[in-house]
């Protein structure tokens, strides 16, 4: 993933093309309406790369050299808004809790067959047919009875 490749969301409707990185791997991406919204980069999906034809911007020779303290503030994160943040953050809750409930549909279900399959067994089990008894043999000469 680099800076102007463009990215669908992988659970969430949209998309753009990546404008920047935050510590934490929180990509930014900007949609069509102009405006980075930060998303955790496991949750993109790069469906176009930018292709190395495009020229890159031309720097001097005194451009490319930062000291120290430049470096760090370049690399630095502007602050978020934490309303911001917490929308993302309820939006996520949200969609965690609807694949909770997906799971749990699906663990009921699995529970279902499972128990279907049992009694299946068993009455396959109880329609077998059971062996007739032997007949009681006599004890005593009187209990003979000879034809």
């Amino acid at each position: 993933m680099n800076i102007g490749d463009k990215v669908r969301f992988l659970n969430d409707v949209g998309g753009g093309k990546i404008t920047g990185f935050r510590q934490g791997g929180i990509v930014l991406v900007e949609g069509e309406d102009g405006f980075a919204v930060p998303m955790p980069q496991h949750e993109v999906v790069v469906i176009e790369e930018k292709t190395a034809s495009t020229p890159l911007p031309r720097q001097d020779k005194e451009d490319l050299t930062l000291n120290g303290k430049d470096y760090l503030q370049s690399k630095t994160v502007p602050p978020v808004e934490e309303s911001e943040v917490d929308e993302q953050l309820e939006a996520r809750v949200v969609r965690l809790e609807q694949t909770i409930q997906k799971l749990e549909a699906r663990i009921a279900l699995l529970e279902a067959e499972n128990n279907l399959r049992k009694n299946e067994r068993t009455m396959a089990h109880k329609a077998k047919p059971q062996p007739k008894p032997m007949p009681e043999m006599p004890k005593t000469i009187e209990d003979l009875h000879i034809l």
